[in-house]
């Protein structure tokens, strides 16, 4: 368990992966939103029709910008998931 904080002194460490932290973690952010628009693309990707695919010359183009977005918004919510940021604090006594 870590020791109750004082007040007027700081903490020696704060506790890795806290509320606080996660809330402000950009990892997440980034992630979210990459994933919220590769979701949108690929949406988009599957609902395409011919027309749209003859002027990508037969690729799907936003099929597979959308799972190029999911795959990058995997990486970086694992990333946060599995490194969470720890921030180390040292007292100087003077």
């Amino acid at each position: 368990m870590s020791e109750p904080i004082q007040p007027g002194r700081p903490q020696a460490q704060v506790e890795t992966g806290s509320r606080m932290q996660r809330l402000f973690d950009l990892r997440y952010v980034i992630g979210a939103l990459l994933g919220v628009y590769g979701v949108v693309l690929v949406i988009r990707g599957l609902l395409d029709g011919p027309e749209q695919l003859a002027r990508a010359s037969g690729i799907s183009i936003n099929l597979w910008t959308g799972i190029g977005l999911l795959v990058v918004a995997a990486i970086f919510l694992v990333w946060g998931l599995t490194r969470p940021l720890g921030i180390d604090v040292e007292e100087n006594i003077d």
